[in-house]
């Protein structure tokens, strides 16, 4: 798909979700039932996500992303670490309550959540795999880059 299209089609993607948010906005705004509102709202703030994370998919392929300093890396890192941490916590203890509720509406909506930690788990490891480890550049790193097949390795004549 040429940049045009991809560009095109994130538009009209962004286009959709705010749709739906708008739409659901309208639908819940004097509904009584909480709990059914709430999963409505729920899918709306998905939809929110779906949004920003395609309006950062267009930068991306609009231009060149910036690169992730040390210091911001390592900050990240240390909170991606443990947001894993945390997410892998939801994950036993959604499973338990999924496990020992009787309550149906608790064992749905348990379920619901459990998945979500999943993915967010699976996505935030990622994130830490391919975009943390190899996006970081350092100065080492870039020394390299410039100086590695020079032949004058920064002096005139060698």
């Amino acid at each position: 798909m040429k940049k045009e299209d991809t560009l095109e089609f994130i538009d009209k993607q962004i286009d959709l979700e705010e749709n739906i948010i708008n739409i659901v906005k309208e639908n819940t705004s004097k509904l009584g039932n909480a709990f059914v509102k709430d999963l409505l709202l729920g899918i709306a703030q998905d939809s929110k996500k779906h949004a920003a994370l395609l309006k950062s998919l267009k930068k991306a392929v609009e231009g060149p992303t910036p690169f992730i300093s040390t210091d911001e890396r390592d900050k990240i890192a240390k909170g991606i670490e443990k947001h894993i941490e945390l997410e892998s916590q939801a994950i036993e203890t959604y499973s338990e309550l999924i496990k020992k509720s009787d309550n149906e509406q608790v064992k749905t909506i348990a379920a619901m959540i459990h998945e979500d930690e999943i993915r967010h788990h699976a996505l935030l490891k990622e994130l830490h795999k391919t975009i943390i480890e190899p996006e970081t550049l350092t100065e080492d790193m870039i020394w390299d880059i410039l100086w590695k097949d020079s032949p004058w390795h920064g002096s005139p004549g060698g």
